[in-house]
């Protein structure tokens, strides 16, 4: 997150600016909020004691409510971002388990049946996908083999179940396009607010 000012830079706004973009992680909505006040005060010159942004002003409380915001948006961003991010490990693992299943078919014919790889009866026994006619279910300890019909039944239900998957991947990617205009908006609103005191007890130090 960088801080945008209007004309040129005191030394003392590019510390504070330094400051506030932090070395390690980016700052969540509250320790910004209080670290903001802190080099407020400082740039005004009030005492320790004594905050330039008393925490009864309507500014204070305006900053209040963008930093709970800014917290809550970062929470749930960071939870839509797993979520994405499991299910595209969840269809990359079903790619590799139907090239496994179609290489299984190869040597399957209608009268010839070849056995289902015991990562391919992991996968349908823990994603409850059907690998046949009437829903039949997958026990991975058990042995199947299958013909090619079979074997064609048991690929179309991977591919359904998959397609799904793509298809709520797609819906979570669009809330976490959402999440992050609105997170990137509000620390928009923060950065304006904080520059306006920053230039704000810049005047008042050089009135001193």
């Amino acid at each position: 997150m960088s801080i945008q000012t209007g004309g040129p830079q005191s030394a003392q706004q590019i510390q504070q600016d330094r400051t506030l973009k932090g070395q390690d992680q980016p700052m969540s909505g509250q320790k910004m909020m209080k670290k903001t006040i802190k080099l407020i005060n400082s740039a005004a010159g009030a005492p320790m004691n004594q905050n330039f942004i008393d925490k009864t002003s309507l500014d204070a409380l305006m900053l209040a409510i963008m930093s709970e915001r800014a917290e809550l948006l970062e929470e749930t961003l960071r939870e839509q971002v797993q979520e994405v991010r499991s299910k595209n490990n969840k269809l990359k693992n079903a790619n590799q388990i139907m090239a496994k299943a179609r290489a299984a078919k190869k040597g399957s014919k209608e009268e010839e049946d070849t056995e289902m790889p015991q990562e391919v009866k992991d996968f349908f026994a823990k994603n409850d996908i059907p690998w046949g006619d009437g829903g039949k279910k997958i026990n991975p300890n058990e042995t199947y083999k299958l013909n090619s019909g079979e074997w064609d039944l048991a690929i179309e239900n991977m591919k359904g179940w998959t397609e799904s998957l793509t298809s709520t991947s797609q819906l979570d990617m669009t809330k976490l396009q959402s999440t992050s205009g609105k997170f990137n908006q509000t620390f928009e609103m923060m950065s304006q607010f904080i520059s306006k005191y920053y230039r704000s007890g810049d005047n008042i130090i050089k009135n001193i």
